[in-house]
């Protein structure tokens, strides 16, 4: 049993590692939105609100968990014998007494807010994968399953949140001693079952991209890089692990233990989940970097990867907005990645791509000139049956079924050069 010193001063380190923690996913979630919308414009996505409502559910949990610490001494109605039970009977308006029953009542708000938090940050990934599997059909129905899978295990866990101890407000009963279920720092039911379902469908959200990932057509190297980026949840089902066990091994002694790996597994969490939006900016740092190191030039973002889109730098002045819609009084070079089948389906033109393509995949360009400059067709046009030569291209490369990054490339000049171009169209 620890002293009340040893215990003020791990209070005080959790209190500073729940800050630490927090600051550093509002960075990484900065990160994630700069990333975002300097790449692919400013239009929001379900994505984008997802992970925003995920932030604020985080901040809640952090304060809960600092309100359970450094506010209720870590107390709840759990840990404590019968001769305490009625000596703090005999003093209901002691200082301990609310205290525990204030910890009993943070505790509750603290797990609603946990389980909250991991599965919209799994409804985040089911609405990233739909968009990364266009054109992949096979997972594309694997994701679709998410929009039935996620809401029904978040509603189940819900429903033993609320009905494993009834009445509700016996979760912050004193006296006399509540059933184990009763307890929300120590309850075996709740936490066993949220692991297992937290467990379950991390597993289920790893087979959407990882059987699609491996089938793709990129150097092993890079394949290795992002099979590992997208394997996050391994880690992230390790934490939610230790949080079970130390729940129930140490938390009659201990009854912060709830709070303490419920934060740890939450950042986590939400750290995951934003790499891969974060990665293509962290990689694209770090070229640069070693660039430099070197005394080399190299023009900017036209780098060996192709994991996010590659545009000239443009001053400040210049929007941020898709290539189709920059300003044609500059000249945007950008691309956007696609995941496709060698029976010529593609994406639908959606941004979300495949970190870490090569430029040595197949890549069709077809441009068309117009009156507001050179835009691109649409590629499925390309690919997808209506230019013969194209698909015997495709034929060659790759067997059918297979999956092949492609690579869409958007050209823009400025409007008087546009003026200047010939009438008739040109195919490359």
């Amino acid at each position: 049993m620890a002293t009340p010193a040893e215990q003020q001063a791990a209070a005080n380190a959790f209190i500073q590692e729940v800050w630490g923690l927090q600051g550093a996913a509002y960075l990484v979630v900065a990160l994630r939105y700069y990333s975002q919308f300097s790449s692919f414009g400013r239009r929001v996505q379900w994505d984008d609100i997802l992970m925003l409502l995920a932030t604020i559910v985080y901040t809640a949990e952090s304060v809960a968990a600092y309100f359970v610490v450094a506010k209720w001494n870590g107390l709840a109605n759990n840990g404590i014998t019968p001769a305490q039970r009625k000596a703090l009977l005999d003093d209901p308006d002691g200082p301990e007494w609310q205290l525990r029953i204030n910890g009993s009542k943070t505790h509750v708000i603290g797990l609603l807010l946990y389980m909250t938090l991991l599965w919209l940050l799994k409804g985040y990934w089911v609405v990233y994968y739909m968009r990364l599997t266009e054109g992949v059909s096979s997972a594309k129905r694997t994701a679709r399953w998410g929009a039935f899978i996620i809401p029904i295990t978040y509603v189940s866990c819900f429903l033993v949140a609320f009905l494993k101890c009834i009445p509700f407000e016996k979760q912050w009963q004193i006296d006399p001693e509540p059933q184990n279920s009763c307890m929300p720092a120590i309850t075996y039911i709740q936490t066993i079952y949220v692991m297992a379902m937290n467990t379950i469908t991390d597993f289920y959200l790893m087979s959407i991209p990882l059987p699609m990932i491996w089938k793709a057509r990129m150097p092993w190297r890079k394949k290795i890089v992002i099979i590992v980026m997208f394997s996050g949840a391994f880690l992230e089902m390790a934490f939610g692990i230790l949080r079970a066990v130390s729940i129930l091994t140490k938390g009659n002694t201990d009854p912060a233990q709830s709070g303490y790996w419920s934060v740890r597994e939450s950042f986590v969490s939400f750290v995951l989940t934003n790499l891969p939006m974060v990665y293509p900016l962290i990689k694209k740092f770090v070229e640069k970097s070693v660039t430099s190191s070197k005394g080399g030039s190299r023009t900017p973002g036209l780098g060996d990867s192709q994991g996010y889109r590659l545009e000239s730098y443009k001053n400040k002045n210049t929007s941020r907005s898709r290539p189709d819609e920059v300003d044609l009084n500059d000249t945007a070079w950008g691309s956007k990645d696609h995941i496709v089948t060698t029976d010529g389906q593609v994406s639908g033109g959606d941004d979300i791509s495949l970190p870490g393509s090569d430029k040595t995949q197949t890549q069709h360009h077809k441009y068309q000139n117009s009156r507001d400059g050179m835009k691109p067709t649409n590629i499925a046009e390309a690919v997808g049956g209506h230019a013969p030569s194209h698909r015997n291209t495709w034929r060659q490369a790759a067997g059918t079924g297979d999956i092949v990054v492609t690579t869409e490339y958007a050209v823009q000049v400025d409007q008087e050069a546009a003026n200047n171009i010939p009438k008739h169209s040109h195919r490359y």
